[in-house]
């Protein structure tokens, strides 16, 4: 159960799919019972129709990662019935059309919401069986489309502060180089690429040497400078399909795709010589220790980045300034 409700907590999209699933089992549900019972059979097959539709998209939502798909077929299914039930029972149908107005900006990006809004009340326009005079379907047109205007913004604000907050959540705010959080998802990434098209990774983690000294010596402002200046540095000296992120304190990961070992020992050792010929504090120059893997067949990120971490403690403990892929080495050059 933990494990639900945490999944509805990091994943919006699936949290808004669900809730439609929730709504149509509690709010639509009803209405097809008591239409069966009252003698309707029409429009208690669509209530039903719509229900089942529904938490099939919610099913699907759950066992797959693409959620595109359930949230395009929810908001086509309200649509949809909204059109049926106005068809169907005239104008107390009209009234779903509101909430599937907000469902559809809740559910679709804004442009394809604008666009199956509109084609909904084009269709409802011409549908005169869903009102009983010209009056009261413009007083439906003009208030259908205050609340699409107001599901617009309200849509508008929700996106951009929620991407707001996931770019907040997954940015080091020191270097500006992404965090920990990110760097686990995009392992786990970079593992199911290769497991799907067997594409070579490979990682490194690289680690400031001595950094407490500049800590202790000149204060935490001096060496959050050179956590800045080394972030720079690395941006520099890599490839734009590269990903850096801060690990914690002052290591730092580099995810490198279409790398082997071979290639990672090459890009291991240019982005050492250019730290240590670039970085400087009032001591001297500033090195780094470096520790790399290449993914294998069939591993998951946890051990890879373990192996990573290995050959980093090696890295340091053999004298520092140094870097290392699994067994392969190159001494510091002078």
């Amino acid at each position: 159960m933990r494990a639900l409700v945490q999944r509805l907590r990091t994943d919006f999209q699936l949290t808004i799919i669900t809730s439609f699933g929730g709504a149509a089992l509690f709010g639509i549900l009803p209405f097809a019972v008591y239409r069966f019972v009252s003698g309707n059979a029409v429009a208690g097959t669509l209530d039903l129709a719509i229900v089942i539709s529904i938490l099939a998209a919610v099913a699907h939502a759950w066992r797959n990662e693409d959620r595109r798909a359930a949230s395009l077929f929810v908001a086509i299914v309200n649509t949809v019935g909204c059109l049926a039930s106005a068809t169907v029972l005239g104008p107390p149908g009209l009234y779903w059309m509101y909430p599937a107005l907000l469902g559809n900006f809740l559910l679709l990006s804004r442009n394809v919401a604008v666009l199956v809004t509109a084609i909904a009340m084009l269709i409802l326009t011409v549908q005169h069986r869903a009102y009983d005079s010209n009056m009261q379907l413009a007083m439906f047109l003009a208030t259908a489309a205050v609340s699409g205007m107001v599901a617009f913004v309200f849509a508008y604000r929700t996106e951009t502060q929620r991407e707001q907050l996931e770019l907040l959540a997954t940015l080091d705010p020191l270097t500006g180089m992404q965090n920990r959080r990110a760097m686990e998802r995009e392992l786990q990434l970079a593992v199911e690429i290769s497991k799907r098209d067997g594409s070579a990774f490979g990682l490194a983690m690289l680690d400031l040497d001595h950094f407490k000294r500049i800590n202790d010596h000149y204060g935490h402002e001096a060496g959050d400078e050179v956590l800045v200046r080394f972030a720079g540095l690395i941006r520099d000296c890599t490839r734009k399909a590269d990903r850096c992120f801060r690990f914690g304190g002052e290591e730092f990961v580099l995810l490198m795709p279409g790398t082997d070992a071979q290639a990672l020992l090459a890009i291991d050792r240019h982005v050492r010589v250019r730290i240590a010929d670039r970085l400087r504090c009032d001591d001297g120059p500033v090195t780094v220790s470096i520790g790399g893997a290449a993914l294998r067949r069939g591993e998951d990120w946890q051990s890879w980045l373990a192996r990573a971490d290995a050959a980093l403690y090696r890295s340091k403990s053999e004298g520092r300034n140094r870097t290392i892929v699994d067994e392969a080495r190159w001494e510091p050059t002078a």
